[in-house]
């Protein structure tokens, strides 16, 4: 977990700084939100960001990541898929590494 801190993301999440039964599964979100938005801007130079360097557009595209895994812990349709919401792709597509085949 690099471009945020579990304190940071339970915030965004409303949840008690107290409440800490759920802290390991929001980790395991984080990690997931950050390689997905490095896979989907096909950079792993994101690595090298920490919560003091990330943008803040990359920052709250892992809390929108992060918020909809955590309130929907399981498969939303299975008769039909949902693209990630254009705010996403609004916030990432600046640091997309495009390659030309």
């Amino acid at each position: 977990m690099n471009y945020t801190t579990l304190t940071a993301a339970k915030a965004h999440l409303n949840i008690e700084s107290d409440f800490i039964e759920d802290d390991a599964y929001i980790t395991s979100l984080l990690n997931v939100a950050e390689l997905a938005i490095q896979n989907y801007c096909n950079d792993d130079t994101f690595s090298a960001y920490t919560a003091l360097t990330a943008p803040v557009t990359i920052v709250q595209a892992v809390y929108f990541l992060v918020g909809n895994f955590y309130a929907n812990r399981q498969i939303v349709s299975f008769a039909q898929g949902v693209e990630i919401p254009y705010t996403f792709q609004f916030l990432l597509n600046p640091y997309k590494n495009y390659t030309v085949c």
